[in-house]
Order: C-alpha cells, then sequence, then structure tokens
C-alpha cells in the first residue's frame, strides 16, 4: 500500500497536540509551592516577633529548622516522583534539573552570608534568586500567577537592599512570600483540581 503524505494542516495539528500532551502530562498541584511558601511566611513573621521581643538568638535556629525541613520534603517528593514516575518528559526533565541547580545556590549564598556575616543583606539575594526560579518555572508550564510572583520578589529584594533593617526586611519577606509563593501555589491547586475534575468526567463519559 502506498502511504499518502501528510499536509502541512496535519501537520501543525500533530504538533499541537504533542504540545498539550506534553503540558498535560506535566500538570502541578502547587504543592512545593505551598510547602516553601508556607515555611518560608512562617519563619519571617516568627522573626519578626523574635525581634521585636528580644528573643533575636532564636531566629537562626527557626531559619535552620525551615531550611532542614524544606529540604528534607524536597528530597522525599523528588525521591516519591522518581519511584512513581517511569517516564519524564522534556519539561520535566529540565526543571528537575533547575530545581537542583536553585538549591544548590541557595545554599552557597547561605554558606557566603554566614561566613562574611551579612545575613541581613544576604535576604535580598535570595529572593533575587528565588524570582529567577518562579519566573523559569512559571514560563515553563505557561502559569502566569508565578511570572507576576516573580516580579514581586524581585521587588522585594530590591526594597530589602533599600530598607536594610532586619524588621522591615522579614516584613518586606512575608509579604513577598503570601504574594508570590502562596496565592500562585493555591491557584494552581485549585486548576489541578479543575483539571482533575475535567478527566474524571471524561473516563466517565466514555
Amino acid at each position: 500500500m502506498k502511504e499518502n503524505p501528510i499536509t502541512e494542516e496535519e501537520s501543525l495539528g500533530i504538533i499541537n497536540q504533542m504540545i498539550r500532551v506534553a503540558r498535560h502530562e506535566h500538570q502541578e498541584n502547587g504543592e512545593g509551592w505551598l510547602i516553601w511558601g508556607w515555611l518560608l511566611f512562617i519563619s519571617s513573621v516568627l522573626s519578626v516577633i523574635f525581634a521585636m521581643m528580644d528573643l533575636g538568638r532564636y531566629i537562626g535556629f527557626t531559619w535552620l529548622a525551615m531550611l532542614l525541613l524544606g529540604l528534607a520534603l524536597y528530597i522525599f517528593g523528588h525521591l516519591r516522583k522518581q519511584r512513581n514516575k517511569k517516564v519524564k518528559t522534556y519539561v520535566q526533565e529540565l526543571l528537575d534539573k533547575l530545581g537542583t541547580a536553585f538549591f544548590i545556590s541557595l545554599f552557597l549564598i547561605i554558606a557566603a552570608s554566614n561566613i562574611s556575616g551579612t545575613l541581613n543583606f544576604g535576604f535580598g539575594y535570595y529572593y533575587i534568586l528565588y524570582a529567577f526560579w518562579m519566573y523559569i518555572h512559571g514560563t515553563a508550564i505557561r502559569f502566569k500567577p508565578l511570572l507576576v510572583g516573580a516580579f514581586v520578589n524581585w521587588a522585594a529584594a530590591l526594597a530589602i537592599f533599600l530598607v536594610s533593617d532586619f524588621i522591615y526586611d522579614m516584613m518586606i519577606s512575608a509579604v513577598a512570600v503570601l504574594v508570590g509563593y502562596l496565592v500562585p501555589g493555591y491557584m494552581l491547586k485549585a486548576e489541578y483540581k479543575r483539571n482533575y475534575l475535567r478527566q474524571e468526567k471524561r473516563i466517565d463519559g466514555v
């Protein structure tokens, strides 16, 4: 049998279908953003409270506990995904590599801040890094709230550099995390639920 060549319209249709499948395979439930968002938000608020109550000695322990807990949850989630997913899309593999690079960069900035004794000023660099990661991630999955969150975090970094007062820096940190992490995280979770319900209805209708 002689195969008929596909037309240009059919080729474009196949490409668009492949793009839709790739996006569908990389649906996110917002879990990671919510976990890190709440950890950062609580740490920022506690830092303000401890600073106002002259309990500054506990601030370092608060952020260390947040970092260790967040790292443990990230590793657990990463291993769980590796076990449950046998095949990765290009977008998933790329974001995993970027996530690894993000955490390495974050730990290096934290270490440098502690060594140089500029921990307060270092928070500005943290939010530059957070914003960069959010911008890349939001672009990859085409989710505008994360892009907005990235610009909020860049603005927060600039504000932290300009203010240079720990209590106000932590207030800026709490607001940046609330707008940049938690709001997009809950929006991702809501979108994931809507897509899941649509898939369930489609399966039931078959």
